[in-house]
């Protein structure tokens, strides 16, 4: 049963440098793209996502959240800044996505960096900016643009091309602006 254990480990391991060495041996990092879902342009982004969920599925649960999803996401190129905290597996296009300095991504967090519109696939970058958090289970698609300090409310969905200023606490379905009232909120000693 140990030595079961410890191929399975040795197993996931190997699979979070394969994958992204496969995605950089195809070249298979994303950019901005609007088009059909079934085309050759769109290969790229079936194959860079199949390899991400091939990991995500087997393996990268049980190293969430640790440095190793961290050194996975930046294999499969997403860009990451310094003390960022990703405790969720549900990230596709991780290519498109870039985190700040200190970003939280709170518990079951989706972020995609494409959405269907039209009929046609669109695959759009995802900044998120420093100090921002995302809470529990919200969702976070192409387009959108969080800037620095920014909160989102647990079980929220950004829609793509979404811009929230900086500072910001957005929630709901889809995401609106929370107005706060700081005086009224208490501290408890």
């Amino acid at each position: 049963a140990l030595g079961l254990a410890f191929g399975y480990f040795l197993y996931g391991f190997s699979l979070i440098f394969l994958a992204p060495l496969c995605n950089f041996l195809i070249r298979g990092y994303l950019k901005a793209w609007r088009g059909p879902y079934y085309s050759l342009e769109s290969i790229k982004w079936y194959v860079h996502n199949g390899l991400t969920y091939l990991v995500r599925f087997t393996f990268l649960e049980f190293i969430t959240p640790t440095p190793f999803n961290i050194l996975f996401y930046k294999m499969m190129g997403m860009k990451i800044g310094k003390g960022v905290i990703i405790n969720s597996t549900w990230i596709s296009d991780p290519s498109l996505i870039e985190l700040g300095d200190k970003v939280t991504i709170g518990g079951s967090v989706t972020i995609v960096g494409h959405y269907g519109q039209g009929g046609l696939l669109v695959i759009a970058p995802v900044k998120i900016g420093k100090g921002c958090t995302l809470g529990l289970k919200s969702t976070i698609m192409g387009g959108a643009i969080i800037e620095d300090g920014a909160k989102i409310l647990p079980h929220t969905v950004v829609l793509p091309k979404t811009h929230i200023p900086a500072g910001e606490t957005w929630g709901g379905i889809p995401a609106t602006p929370i107005k706060i009232n700081k005086s009224s909120l208490k501290t408890t000693a």
